[in-house]
């Protein structure tokens, strides 16, 4: 059984396989290993691991009652797509670190993931199955957001791993490391997953290629992340995957550059390249570039096409208080306003009632803007671009107001003053109120 063991741990599965099969005809507990070694390729050997756990099971009297078996048996019924009750009714409890892995691969299947976080061990796995434990962990903690925690643990499954797993676990954690924002632990990652293989494929080339042009983006190098960015997308047409977001960034680059039309073409390439759900995506950030360059029937057509699509976008709310700001723009108030109400209802509460604060604010309906202002800075996340707009109009507007409530003025103003630098507009105009509004208070004790 140690070869076994060692031949999964170094990825070679068809020698694992082998070996196994030869071992099944006299030893009856290589059987359930064989069903284990089956389940680690998911539905694409879904058949043959049900014909190894009935062989197991009717050459081993009472592995019904095995919590092991028991917990393979629901990760393919939950590979199957069968419901989250009846796969949980399959399993025993057990301590056991393996049983416990196969019940938390099984509730991540079904989307159960603080469930699945839960029950998954840390310890006590053979080899071949500790890495995956953590490159599980990882791939759960993505789904939950938490993206700096998802890194880290790729990072340890990388160091658990070999060969090209620990390669993949490491682009795994760059990727993790950039949507947490940590472009320089990316590039750190990257650097050691281009040193730990001899030969790269296209793919995975184009793959490293573009996250260094994520990380270079990121950081503010757009002459390097062009670069690697066109590494990527010549190493796709080499024979990688075509994936539509390296069009995009590639067109964010070019943004960044000035270089407009040629980041048009290129979102034009993101979108012939989508599909499906990805539309989605890729129509927000034509609709968000629009509306940075001031263009903002253009942001409307690809947000209005976007919400058209009806997809399950998770960012489907903020793309509702974009359109909103898009019509606010062109001064259409009340379409404008009607896409706020429904980014707020979506759950996109910053922006929208930012959006019905600008409304109400031009239309010089003060007391209802400065109650929007308000309600957008306590719901966004302080630094935040809303978070940012919504204080610096709660200042202005109590200023129109004949600066009332002094102290409210000062205390806002001096929290987002630091979020600014001193050649944004916006500054000498909070720098303006907040004197003045000190000088009301410092009036009012002299009295």
């Amino acid at each position: 059984m140690e070869r076994v063991l060692r031949a999964l741990h170094e990825g070679d599965y068809d020698t694992a396989l082998e070996l196994l099969h030869r071992q099944s005809l006299y030893k009856k507990e290589a059987l359930l290993l064989l069903a284990e070694v089956y389940s680690l390729y998911g539905s694409e050997a879904l058949e043959e691991a049900y014909r190894a756990l009935e062989e197991a099971q009717s050459e081993v009297p009472g592995l019904e009652v095995n919590p092991l078996y028991r917990a393979l048996l629901g990760e393919l019924l939950a590979l199957e797509g069968r419901s989250l009750e009846e796969v949980r009714g399959v399993f025993l409890r057990s301590e056991d670190p393996r049983v416990r892995y196969h019940q938390a691969l099984a509730l991540f299947y079904l989307g159960a993931y603080e469930e699945a976080l839960a029950l998954l061990p840390t310890g006590g796995l053979p080899a071949f199955l500790a890495w995956r434990a953590w490159s599980l962990r990882g791939r759960i903690l993505e789904r939950l957001y938490r993206h700096r925690e998802a890194a880290l643990a790729h990072r340890e499954a990388a160091r658990l791993a070999l060969g090209l797993e620990r390669y993949w676990s490491l682009l795994d954690a760059a990727a993790m490391h950039l949507e947490a924002g940590e472009p320089e632990e990316a590039l750190e990652v990257l650097e050691e997953a281009g040193r730990s293989v001899e030969l790269e494929g296209p793919e995975d080339g184009a793959t490293r290629n573009y996250l260094l042009a994520r990380a270079h983006h990121l950081l503010g190098n757009p002459q390097q992340a062009l670069a690697y960015v066109e590494e990527a997308l010549r190493l796709e047409a080499e024979g990688g995957h075509p994936a539509y977001g390296t069009p995009l960034l590639q067109a964010q680059i070019l943004l960044s550059l000035g270089r407009k039309e040629e980041a048009q073409a290129a979102f034009r390439e993101a979108l012939r390249r989508a599909e499906g759900e990805e539309r989605a995506q890729v129509l927000h950030e034509i609709g968000v570039a629009a509306l940075d360059q001031g263009e903002y029937v253009e942001a409307e057509q690809a947000l209005s096409e976007l919400i058209r699509l009806e997809a399950d976008y998770p960012y489907l709310a903020q793309a509702y208080g974009d359109l909103a700001e898009a019509l606010y723009r062109q001064g259409r108030y009340q379409e404008a306003e009607a896409m706020a109400e429904e980014a707020i209802r979506l759950g996109a509460a910053s922006t929208g009632e930012l959006i019905l604060g600008h409304v109400a604010y031009d239309l010089m309906h003060l007391e209802e803007a400065l109650e929007h202002y308000r309600k957008a800075a306590e719901a966004a996340q302080e630094g935040s671009r809303d978070w940012v707009g919504a204080m610096e109009m709660v200042v202005d507007t109590l200023a129109q107001l004949g600066y009332r409530n002094p102290e409210e003025m000062v205390e806002r103003a001096e929290r987002v003053l630091p979020h600014l630098s001193p050649s944004d507009e916006w500054y000498p105009v909070l720098q303006g109120h907040l004197e003045r509004a000190r000088g009301l208070l410092s009036r009012r004790d002299l009295n």
